[in-house]
């Protein structure tokens, strides 16, 4: 299946989720300096080409900007964890250690 063969409302509700998704990726980096987007591009990057080593040669690596934008957006979704990024702690602490 294609999108051409998906019906017109169900392709303008993709579209308008897109655009929601993208929306809010932007409000929640907006209270970031740029310093600290930098650093959450940074590690964002990182961790999806160091994730990503042992396929490295045989797929094509997503620009830095979609890479840090679909990180973004998968902590925002998150309810654990990434709470420095979700915006519910100002800092970062180490987590206890449970051994």
């Amino acid at each position: 299946m294609t999108q051409s063969d998906l019906p017109p409302g169900m392709l303008a509700y993709f579209e308008t989720r897109a655009q929601q998704r993208e929306q809010d990726i932007d409000e929640h980096l907006a209270q970031f300096t740029p310093r600290e987007r930098s650093l959450i591009r940074d590690a964002a990057v990182m961790g999806y080409v160091q994730g990503r080593m042992d396929e490295r040669a045989r797929i094509e690596m997503p620009r830095d900007t979609p890479i840090m934008r679909g990180v973004v957006y998968a902590a925002l979704r998150d309810s654990e964890g990434y709470a420095v990024l979700r915006g519910v702690a100002h800092h970062y602490t180490e987590p206890e250690n449970n051994e």
